[in-house]
């Protein structure tokens, strides 16, 4: 591809991966470094620079799809480099997009069909709703956080010096979520995310996230991580907490929130990928707007 070739992502890509990332300023939750980086074995992720792009290429064979390039460029000039790419190696040129990128896509292509991927769409809300949760339609978010609060509990700052109680709180969350459950629906996706967590903390610091650990009586029972997407968008990449204390999920949501300190106007908590119980919690804290995916074919 213009002398450029896929190759698996590395660490020492973020630099230029988030030079490219911010140019474009994408909202959705895979225009992060640390998305492609710790999906790199499970989503066979391999990225190339070429001409001003950054290229994500997803899964293999006739599975692949490529992440709309990032960076500064014509949408044109990127198709071409990727028809160029598909036809040397006998695939199929599959597109995940967002709808401004779609929008792109259709006035330069006109022979594209574009299809939604709405098991992928993000849930993006208003910063200020998750941290003050006001106003009727947040009235069970607040009797949870209230039965919470009446515990002793802290909030801090996710760093070096407790990852490795995380790392055990982990371990109790899959004990209670997998290993007690036993084969589900969504067991597959829950022991992808746990390998997600697990490559998540190997690499915390080198991958620069920004996260929370909730306590109870000294004790973590939740934590949080994530990574700005772009100026105004906070992506929330792992929230996790256990049964004991009802309300967790929603105080350490609240708190880590707030511990942004308005920096941030949107917060991305990602898809649900079409788990129905996801989508009724995600959709509980109404969202602003959802970051619209869709596939793109016959370009």
């Amino acid at each position: 591809m213009a002398g450029a070739e896929f190759r698996k992502i590395e660490i020492g890509d973020k630099a230029l991966c988030e030079e490219r990332l911010r140019e474009s300023g994408f909202r959705g939750c895979e225009y992060t470094f640390g998305n492609n980086f710790v999906w790199r074995n499970i989503g066979q992720i391999e990225i190339a620079f070429a001409e001003g792009f950054y290229f994500c290429k997803q899964f293999s064979g006739r599975n692949t799809r490529f992440l709309y390039p990032s960076g500064k460029g014509e949408v044109r000039r990127a198709v071409e480099l990727l028809r160029e790419y598909c036809a040397e190696n006998g695939l199929p040129l599959r597109l995940s997009v967002n709808k401004e990128t779609a929008e792109n896509i259709r006035a330069e292509f006109r022979e594209a069909v574009i299809t939604p991927n709405r098991d992928f769409f993000d849930y993006v809300y208003l910063a200020e709703d998750l941290e003050n949760l006001t106003g009727k339609k947040y009235h069970a978010k607040r009797n949870h956080l209230n039965r919470f609060y009446e515990n002793e509990w802290s909030f801090e700052p996710l760093t070096a010096e407790n990852i490795l109680e995380c790392v055990e709180m982990n371990k109790r969350w899959r004990a209670e979520n997998v290993d007690e459950c036993g084969l589900s629906p969504d067991s597959e996706e829950k022991l992808d995310e746990l390998c997600i967590v697990e490559c998540s903390f190997k690499h915390y610091g080198e991958l620069g996230y920004t996260g929370g650990v909730l306590r109870v009586n000294g004790e973590v029972q939740a934590f949080t991580f994530g990574e700005p997407s772009s100026e105004d968008c906070f992506v929330v990449h792992v929230e996790k907490a256990l049964r004991q204390y009802q309300g967790a999920y929603t105080a350490v949501n609240r708190e880590f929130v707030k511990s942004l300190n308005g920096k941030y106007k949107y917060i991305n908590r990602e898809d649900d990928a079409g788990s129905e119980n996801l989508r009724k919690a995600k959709l509980s804290y109404h969202p602003a707007f959802m970051e619209e995916k869709f596939i793109i074919t016959d370009l």
